[in-house]
């Protein structure tokens, strides 16, 4: 009985964690390019796989521009029920990838 929902919450995990493995890693040299604090990009790293990751598929950063995601982030916050520090921790990971 309980197999039946085996393959939707394997197909699920598979979804996030398969996502999830290639979102670039931040390093201490990013952070220092971007200048902000390492643990600020791996904060905004995680909130990004968390919160967005939870609801749908996780876009790659490349996938669109600054003021796309801009846009994007803007629209998903209320959604995704992050507050404006959060918003902006996410956007500096993505910002990341972006440079």
């Amino acid at each position: 009985m309980c197999f039946r929902y085996t393959i939707p919450v394997f197909l699920i995990l598979l979804g996030l964690f398969g996502c999830a493995t290639v979102l670039y890693v931040p390093t201490e040299a990013d952070a220092q390019s971007q200048s902000v604090s390492l643990d600020t990009l791996i904060a905004g790293r995680e909130l990004y796989m968390n919160r967005c990751g939870s609801c749908h598929n996780l876009y790659l950063p490349t996938q669109y521009s600054k003021q796309e995601w801009t846009q994007i982030l803007d629209k998903m916050q209320k959604p995704a029920k992050i507050d404006t520090t959060q918003k902006e921790l996410i956007k500096k990971y993505i910002n990341l990838s972006l440079n």
